[in-house]
């Protein structure tokens, strides 16, 4: 008799539904896979929402990452960030967002586009497929917006002469105690400036020195990041449209900007053909040469900054951020 419950007991739980509220769903393109996964499919308006976007990738492709800001859709992106490079699975990069939407209802998680470039310069979209999250209004689903009744007129309260004095004593000292309070705290606060194109690419390049990818054999990865660096820096000094151009086309309109040197050219054509010849000749340089290479664009860098940049990066560098490098 226990056997035959035992038995009975299984089977009503093997044909129960599953749940079928997916958290997280996979697309594959160029040989690799993007899966995009979220802690739960319920939220509540305004709740942060934590996605990871997993890129699985063959050896010697490299992958760019679009920069996600602002928002996406219904969604409000609050924090953006890109996870270190594990060592017990080098070909696999994690991506997190943390979003956040006011709108209840189910929305979606937008599709993100993410670019493959295999060592032979070709280059394949993978796009992470939509995720579906229903969003609950902390209202509660029995809110009815139209059975707001309206505010009721003013009510006459006689008052005594003495406690109108009071009061209209105690809201002037109210208000000159709030105007006080906003003044002292407000004092000495500056917004904070927009971040300079030559301090966003040394804050960049310190950070891929730290990841020490060439030490993990991904050459790859570090030479499209450096040179995604350089180019985003040039765009932003000499407002050129790197990243739309080839190396060639790049070198022509730095060849006639005015405001380019002619041995930053040239340091520049230098820095950039190696990266080809890495990028799209697999050629493999060991991690001396790499750091030669980060040290190369970071000289450009300090060597094309406006002069009062150069002077500030001078006084804020440090000891540490040189043995990184290294």
């Amino acid at each position: 008799m226990r056997r035959t419950a035992s038995l009975l007991l299984a089977l009503l739980l093997a044909a129960a539904p599953a749940d079928e509220s997916a958290t997280s769903r996979s697309a594959q393109a160029g040989g690799a896979t993007v899966t995009v996964s979220i802690p739960s499919g319920e939220i509540r308006t305004g709740q942060p929402l934590v996605v990871e976007f997993l890129i699985d990738r063959p050896d010697a492709v490299g992958v760019r990452v679009p920069e996600l800001r602002g928002t996406l859709g219904a969604w409000d992106v609050r924090k953006a960030e890109s996870l270190p490079i594990s060592q017990e699975r080098p070909n696999r990069l994690v991506e997190r967002i943390t979003l956040a939407t006011f709108e209840s209802g189910e929305q979606r998680i937008p599709s993100i586009e993410f670019t493959l470039r295999d060592a032979e310069g070709r280059e394949t979209t993978l796009a992470s497929p939509e995720l579906p999250v229903q969003v609950r209004s902390l209202l509660g689903p029995d809110a009815d917006p139209t059975r707001i009744r309206d505010a009721k007129g003013a009510v006459d309260m006689p008052l005594e002469p003495v406690w109108f004095w009071y009061a209209g004593l105690a809201v002037l000292v109210g208000a000159m105690a709030a105007l006080a309070w906003r003044w002292w705290s407000g004092r000495g606060r500056v917004s904070a400036p927009p971040e300079p194109p030559h301090a966003r690419a040394l804050r960049e390049l310190e950070q891929l020195a730290a990841l020490q990818l060439p030490q993990k054999g991904l050459v790859l990865d570090f030479y499209v990041r450096l040179s995604d660096t350089v180019r985003r820096y040039v765009e932003g000094r000499f407002a050129i449209r790197a990243p739309e151009q080839t190396t060639k086309e790049f070198l022509q309109a730095a060849r006639h900007h005015p405001a380019i040197r002619e041995d930053h050219q040239r340091m520049l054509a230098a820095f950039l053909r190696a990266a080809d010849m890495v990028k799209f000749a697999a050629q493999r340089p060991g991690p001396a040469e790499c750091d030669r290479g980060l040290e190369a664009a970071q000289g450009f860098v300090r060597e094309s900054m406006p002069e009062q940049g150069a002077l500030d990066a001078h006084e804020s560098s440090s000891p540490s951020g040189a043995e990184a490098v290294r």
